[in-house]
């Protein structure tokens, strides 16, 4: 069986695999990013005390649990964009396959077009769900972590909230 290299895969792939690998750098930064910011020591105590200031909390709380589930959502939109750009490779490697071969019908049709056709439309597809599936798994990972993060939120800012009410009456 013949093996290609990754470079090899890369050139079939053609610039769509650009596309795809800015997807990939892309999704590895937001992972870290909020690995990193949905800390519970780090969004926790910034949030009832934001919480605990603000004229409306209940507004306030909403505010910081929506951008919490909003951060995680730009992963969804890889895992629902990248398939979409292996899909056009799969298009553009099929279109140039047959064009090539409509093209030589004199010739005859050479299995060499055809190869590279099918190959640029394979790859782009791996490829494509190779960024997709990493992404929608870190998506469901983050988005439950960001509602734990927001629970906990409610019942520190909720005690909080009870014991300022508590002092002032």
């Amino acid at each position: 069986m013949n093996e290609i290299t990754f470079g090899q895969a890369w050139n079939y792939g053609g610039p769509l695999m650009w596309v795809l690998a800015f997807f990939s750098v892309w999704e590895l930064a937001l992972m870290l990013y909020l690995l990193y910011s949905q800390r519970t020591g780090l969004v926790v105590p910034e949030a009832v005390s934001r919480i605990c200031a603000s004229n409306d909390p209940e507004a306030e709380g909403g505010r910081i649990a929506d951008r919490l589930v909003s951060q995680a959502e730009w992963l969804a939109d890889i895992a629902a964009i990248a398939p979409l750009v292996g899909l056009l490779g799969t298009v553009l490697g099929m279109f140039q396959a047959f064009g090539g071969i409509a093209s030589d019908v004199s010739a005859g049709a050479k299995p060499m077009v055809l190869a590279q056709g099918v190959s640029q439309a394979i790859v782009t597809t791996i490829f494509g769900l190779a960024v997709a599936i990493p992404a929608l798994v870190a998506y469901a990972f983050f988005r439950r972590r960001a509602q734990r993060r927001i629970d906990e939120m409610q019942e520190k800012a909720a005690e909080e909230l009870l014991k300022l009410a508590q002092t002032a009456g």
